[in-house]
């Protein structure tokens, strides 16, 4: 049984018997409720849990947190966690509403300073090239930024 975790309820009671535990069938079943109650091991079903403590970890671990006692110190660094990311989603929604609104001023801020040159400065003439090449270079830094990050640039990337 040595290396073992989980062994045959049977392979415990034959063990039981030839380690001269018990003389009986039923005496070495007696033994395994005894083991098992003390906590020594664990039985469940056919299976014997020589490690009946690691089972109680993986099982905690599974169990949802509203289940956990209320004193658990999991809940306390949960909900201090829980404050932690609620103040960070703030400040990246005020960054991310910043971005934006700039993006849009900027943009506002590009037709307006070209549609003045061209009505009132130059003529569409002269201000054609002028715009094309600002739409060529606004594409070109959007291209660089898929390639840099490898994803599309959209408002959810941004949070």
């Amino acid at each position: 049984m040595e290396g073992k975790e989980v062994i045959g309820y049977s392979e415990l009671l034959e063990a039981c018997k030839s380690m001269d535990v018990a003389r009986s069938l039923n005496e070495a079943i007696a033994f395994a409720r005894v083991l098992d109650e003390a906590g020594v091991v664990l039985v469940f079903r056919d299976k014997v849990y020589l490690h009946p403590e690691k089972v109680v970890d993986l099982v905690r671990k599974a169990v949802p947190l509203s289940l956990a006692p209320e004193d658990d110190p999991i809940k306390d660094e949960l909900k201090r966690l829980l404050e932690q990311k609620e103040e960070i989603d703030v400040q990246a929604h005020k960054e991310v509403r910043r971005i934006l609104w700039t993006g849009l001023g900027l943009a506002i801020g590009q037709v307006g300073l070209f549609f003045r040159l061209t009505f009132w400065e130059f003529s569409w003439d002269v201000m054609e090239p002028i715009t094309y090449f600002s739409t060529s270079i606004i594409i070109v830094i959007c291209y660089a930024y898929f390639l840099f990050t490898s994803r599309d640039p959209t408002y959810q990337d941004l949070i």
